[in-house]
């Protein structure tokens, strides 16, 4: 019979202790000396974890960037707010302020450069304001006002994105586009509705979940129209989405009966269902590269209340597991 190395190319290793990065030899064989074990490396699912709490709780807030790099921009506490809030990876500061607070709002974008639009302050507004890293400053407005968004939002800076859906009374299906100075109108939605998530970029985004009633579908958006692809597992609204067409995670979330804590991870052709949130909330602010890293901040909790609570996503977790050998 062959030996390991004649088949794996290499001996087995001899360790005093695991590994301290298990994801950098993922399904390699060891010897542990000090316990007298033979692990391996194996990928296991998906976890939340605790990050630094906001520090405003609050709801319907908008925000965008990375795990590490995020923002948290108005919301509710209930009282519509005007807050702004970044995140370093560990802990959130304050930062300037919007000009005109609001809740249910969109944004796109970095703690760097960001933009923030539309929402509800108390009505439905078309405000846009950009964000240069110091300072928000209004810009063009969009073209149609609209609530609802749950800060949904395609783009990765304050020069390119779109926003699609809302509440305009009643929920829209329209997409629009901006290019740095102002919005233009493009192709709508399959289906009008509000409270839906949408990342991604100007030219290829994903937009998942949504109202009236608890939508699972999702579509995606190549730059010229919206397709339909397949749909959550569990149907929702006031979603949190992070990511982009082909790698990204929806958070939370309202189904008819109450606030739930699943989560779904997208790989570009379907959902699957994975660990859920610590906490059930919806109206997330959401943050994140795609389905392995992403950030849950702020939301609403069962009975209302507004949440300060922070998750950061990280799939997969790497365990060593004992095996026998013979």
């Amino acid at each position: 019979m062959a030996d390991y190395k004649g088949i794996q190319g290499y001996s087995v290793q001899n360790l005093s202790s695991d590994p301290g990065t298990l994801s950098e030899v993922e399904g390699q064989l060891w010897y542990n000396s000090t316990t007298g074990k033979f692990n391996i490396s194996v990928a296991g699912s998906g976890a939340w974890s605790s990050g630094g709490s906001l520090g405003t709780a609050r709801y319907q807030a908008a925000g965008d960037g990375i795990q590490t790099a995020a923002y948290c921009v108005g919301g509710a506490t209930p009282t519509v707010s005007d807050l702004n809030e970044q995140y370093d990876g560990t802990s959130w500061t304050e930062t300037a302020d919007l000009n005109t607070a609001r809740r249910n709002l969109g944004s796109f974008g970095t703690p760097s450069t960001a933009l923030g639009f539309g929402g509800q302050s108390p009505t439905i507004t078309d405000i846009t304001e950009s964000w240069n890293g110091s300072a928000w400053s209004e810009v063009g407005d969009l073209n149609q006002s609209r609530t609802g968004l749950c800060g949904n939002g395609a783009g990765i800076s304050n020069s390119s994105g779109l926003v699609a859906g809302g509440t305009i009374t009643p929920n829209t299906d329209e997409t629009e586009t901006w290019n740095g100075t102002s919005w233009t109108e493009v192709a709508d939605l399959n289906r009008a509705r509000e409270s839906l998530g949408v990342r991604g970029t100007v030219t290829a985004a994903i937009a998942a979940g949504g109202s009236v009633s608890p939508k699972a579908e999702t579509e995606i958006w190549n730059g010229t129209g919206w397709t339909e692809v397949a749909d959550l597992n569990t149907g929702r609204n006031a979603v949190g989405v992070a990511g982009t067409t082909t790698s990204a995670v929806c958070m939370g979330g309202v189904t008819p009966s109450s606030e739930i804590a699943n989560a779904e991870t997208w790989n570009g052709t379907s959902w699957t269902e994975v660990t859920a949130l610590s906490t059930a909330r919806a109206r997330i602010t959401s943050a994140g590269t795609g389905n392995t890293s992403a950030l849950a901040s702020s939301g609403q909790l069962v009975g209302a209340a507004a949440s300060d609570a922070c998750e950061e996503w990280n799939d997969p977790v790497y365990s060593a597991k004992t095996v026998t050998v013979s």
